[in-house]
């Protein structure tokens, strides 16, 4: 009895160990297949998270930045200078510079599209620094690629100061235009940054006007002055511009102001004749020449009127740029 029970166990245990087998090589099968089955799923998954994020990049890409505006003013006490920096970048936090005063801010940024962007200053309380020729308009342009995602720029404009205090107030205005390709205007849409340019009582500007001892009556008869209505040239200084070596001197403080008198001389100038002294002259000898052969073909157009008098009294010029003519004229009479 207890051989068979024996022989009874065994079998029921090899038995119970073949169901054993069995049954783990079909889990293993099992488990293969939903392996299988998952490793498929995490790839699309997988898949469709990078097509996802792939489309997010994208959409992000063209999705256009947007811009902010800022204007800051640099005063130079001893020489009554100054330099105007604008700032156009995507960020909008303020430059830590003890030396400079913000005069304007963006509150909302602005997108800035491809293409030709014109910064322009407008203000009677500054003048063009012809000294490092500035360009007397006070305009800058900059180039804005289509491919280019960074579109920050800097703009700085070297400028000196027309009256001896300046704010508190509005000193001026600033125009960020964009060009209209299609008929090169700026003026077909609204500017994308317009900026009132503003100085605090904290930071008002109160300086010693330059060439003071000028402003009085000097003893060939002239008075030089920065008051218009007490500028005078005496019939001594008054000579007509018909001395090619006083008109190669006399060019040479005018060279980068020769459009704007050719614009205030109008009509005896038009906007073709500057044009086409541009294209004669600027290329080879640049604005000293213009501004010589304009002088030259100013007395040849109209005699009468071509002469010192009128060109500093009539055409509103510079202060500093008086005294240098006149210094010319004082120079002449002691050559001669």
């Amino acid at each position: 009895m207890s051989i068979m029970a024996s022989i009874y166990h065994q079998g029921l245990k090899r038995c119970y160990i073949d169901d054993e087998d069995i049954d783990i090589s079909s889990s293993s099968k099992k488990l293969k297949r939903l392996d299988k089955y998952h490793q498929q799923e995490f790839e699309q998954s997988a898949y469709q998270w990078s097509l996802q994020w792939q489309n997010k990049i994208k959409k992000n890409h063209k999705k256009k930045k947007e811009y902010h505006c800022q204007v800051y003013l640099k005063f130079y006490r001893a020489t009554n200078k100054c330099t105007l920096d604008v700032i156009v970048k995507s960020s909008n936090d303020i430059i830590n510079d003890n030396d400079s005063i913000l005069l304007a801010k963006t509150r909302i940024p602005k997108i800035i599209q491809p293409g030709v962007i014109r910064v322009r200053l407008v203000s009677s309380l500054f003048t063009a620094d012809i000294d490092v020729c500035e360009d007397p308009s006070l305009i800058k342009l900059e180039t804005i690629k289509k491919d280019y995602n960074n579109k920050n720029f800097d703009k700085q404009f070297a400028l000196k100061l027309k009256n001896n205090r300046i704010g508190p107030g509005v000193i001026g205005k600033l125009f960020i235009e964009s060009l209209d390709p299609s008929n090169g205007s700026y003026r077909n849409e609204s500017p994308i940054f317009e900026l009132n340019l503003s100085l605090t009582s904290e930071h008002e500007i109160i300086s010693t006007p330059l060439h003071q001892n000028f402003d009085n009556n000097l003893i060939c008869g002239c008075c030089l002055s920065s008051d218009e209505s007490r500028l005078k040239i005496s019939d001594q200084c008054n000579l007509k511009l018909n001395n090619m070596k006083f008109l190669h001197r006399l060019a040479e403080p005018l060279r980068c102001q020769w459009k704007s008198i050719g614009r205030e001389l109008s009509p005896c100038f038009s906007e073709i004749d500057l044009i086409e002294f541009q294209q004669t002259y600027f290329a080879f000898d640049g604005n000293h020449e213009c501004a010589y052969q304009l002088l030259r073909e100013w007395y040849i157009r109209d005699p009468h009127q071509a002469n010192i008098r009128y060109l500093i009294t009539r055409l509103k010029l510079p202060f500093d740029m008086i005294v240098k003519i006149h210094d010319d004229i004082i120079r002449t009479f002691t050559c001669n």
